[in-house]
């Protein structure tokens, strides 16, 4: 199964949220593995933020997790233009075809928000929202809790529900329980009309709700 985690904007836990369901998919004996297909900002020779916590934590070398990186902090439209790089998207689709080979999941980490450019020609744009549809089983759009959380949350389904896309299950992450986050968790349910899960502030892999997981194993 292939599970794609976008997210309402960059910096809203996508990193976090993916090392912990690969370890709670590990620890009930499933084999998976993490794919970030694009990730910008190389922060010293050789070594990128989000493919490093995936090294360290989930034991999984970049020579998997990995396809395309960038050096600049940029969205990878941008990269691709900076760095003179061509996109072949059959190239992502053969390498998650290779992946299925060998594992019950993929977790695929997108760069940035749910509308983010992935590579940009004269004549059209390949967005994230694209690579989502064709490759994607199901989708975890991770949500702030935060202030501003609804407004970003009601934009991204907006726009999601829009672009005849898979499944999504949304992920309500760094949640503390407090007032205005019980609140947003709330209202963003009742004008999505979608139950709105949590994963708390600093949580582990067993912290997810039983539901929110059987959900993602589906008949696994």
């Amino acid at each position: 199964m292939k599970i794609f985690v976008t997210s309402t904007n960059t910096d809203i836990g996508k990193t976090y949220v993916t090392k912990n369901l690969f370890k709670i998919f590990e620890s009930r004996g499933y084999k998976t593995c993490i794919f970030k297909p694009f990730q910008t900002e190389e922060i010293r020779n050789g070594v990128y933020p989000d493919l490093e916590v995936y090294k360290k934590e989930c034991y999984l070398d970049y020579n998997l997790t990995s396809l395309f990186k960038f050096k600049e902090p940029v969205s990878p439209h941008l990269g691709f233009k900076m760095e003179c790089k061509n996109f072949d998207r059959q190239k992502v689709f053969d390498y998650i075809y290779e992946l299925e080979k060998d594992f019950d999941f993929i977790l695929i980490e997108g760069a940035g928000g749910l509308a983010v450019p992935i590579y940009e020609s004269d004549y059209k744009s390949y967005m994230t929202a694209d690579l989502i549809r064709d490759i994607s089983d199901i989708v975890i759009s991770v949500l702030p809790s935060k202030i501003g959380a609804i407004s970003d949350s009601i934009v991204h389904q907006f726009y999601f529900e829009g672009m005849n896309l898979p499944p999504n299950v949304l992920l309500m992450n760094q949640y503390t329980d407090s007032y205005i986050e019980r609140d947003n968790k709330k209202t963003i349910s009742k004008l999505t009309n979608k139950k709105v899960y949590i994963f708390k502030e600093n949580g582990n892999y067993y912290d997810f709700s039983d539901e929110f997981i059987t959900l993602l194993l589906g008949g696994k």
